[in-house]
């Protein structure tokens, strides 16, 4: 998959040195069941043309633009933008667009977005969900995309695709995941929820107490479950290692620790790996962070949490079998 990254408007000019595209338009963060329709109907739409599928997306999130809480901040997202490229090249789209997302580009009319995003990338058909919204203040939408288009390509709105009764959508995943409703958000995903990020040296207070766990600095800003304790898979070297993970603030060590902390204790995996870059899977909360008032306490509970992750990982096991 060829990636272009887009940081001002295009001529007219350039449209017929680039080969034609069916072009998919959304931020995508996700890449979730409801996304995917919108990508495999771009795709099968180019195939049927003979022509390249091709999918248009922003960054940063246009809340580091558009809101004050997170102006000059990091927008914590389902999949940041190298996973999202990554998830994307997996469905087989061709080429990717991703357009740099800053004030000018939210001041420009519908009009001037169309005229100066999509009808210089030679775009044939594009390909949105029913409530994708483009220009200023999302004046364009599904409705007026094609009297934007100037004849020059079709339009698609794919319908909103349901679970439950209720959209699919990036915001009801990221609620569930922050609520610590893993389930749902995965069963949304069709994957497990997951972050990426290096294996970096603690303190070692978890192999002092006989747990040691894999301290994990995450690579980006991550959309993440609340503060607790949770049954988790670690890729290593691509082979999944189930675990307990704990990610809060270990308020029975620490007073004062300013940011929550990933650790997680493999349970049938006990090589050194500390500097290897890995990938956790977040699959069930099993309880929130206490704070003990003794390290024998701690310890108490730390072992009734891992019993109750082999037993998650025994019945997992089974119904993958099934």
């Amino acid at each position: 998959m060829e990636v272009e990254y887009l940081q001002a408007e295009l001529t007219a000019t350039e449209r017929e040195s680039r080969p034609p595209v069916v072009l998919a338009l959304g931020y995508f963060d996700g890449v979730h069941e409801g996304h995917q329709k919108v990508i495999q109907t771009a795709m099968a739409k180019a195939e049927k043309k003979g022509v390249e599928a091709a999918a248009l997306t922003f960054h940063p999130h246009p809340r580091t633009v558009l809101s004050k809480d997170y102006e000059g901040k990091d927008y914590p997202e389902l999949t940041p933008l190298p996973i999202k490229e990554a998830r994307l090249q997996e469905l087989g789209v061709d080429r990717l667009f991703v357009v740099t997302f800053d004030k000018t580009l939210s001041s420009l009319s519908p009009q001037q977005f169309v005229d100066g995003y999509i009808l210089p990338l030679h775009v044939v058909h594009a390909v949105a969900g029913f409530d994708f919204s483009y220009g200023q203040f999302g004046k364009g939408n599904m409705e007026t995309l094609s009297s934007h288009a100037r004849g020059k390509f079709e339009t698609t709105a794919v319908t909103k695709w349901e679970r439950e009764g209720e959209k699919v959508s990036s915001t009801r995943i990221r609620e569930s995941i922050e609520s610590g409703d893993l389930e749902q958000a995965n069963a949304l995903l069709k994957r497990p929820h997951t972050v990426h990020g290096k294996v970096v040296k603690g303190d070692k207070r978890g192999r002092d107490i006989g747990f040691p766990t894999a301290n994990i600095a995450l690579d980006y800003p991550y959309v993440l479950p609340p503060i607790g304790v949770f049954c988790a898979y670690v890729q290593i070297d691509g082979t999944d290692q189930p675990a307990v993970c704990s990610f809060g603030y270990r308020p029975t060590f620490h007073e004062q620790q300013r940011e929550p902390l990933i650790e997680a204790h493999l349970l049938s995996f006990h090589d050194d790996i500390y500097g290897k870059r890995v990938e956790m899977k977040w699959l069930t909360m099993l309880r929130p962070e206490i704070k003990f008032d003794s390290a024998d306490a701690l310890i108490s509970q730390m072992e009734s949490d891992k019993h109750t992750a082999y037993r998650y990982f025994e019945n997992h096991m089974e119904e993958s079998l099934r």
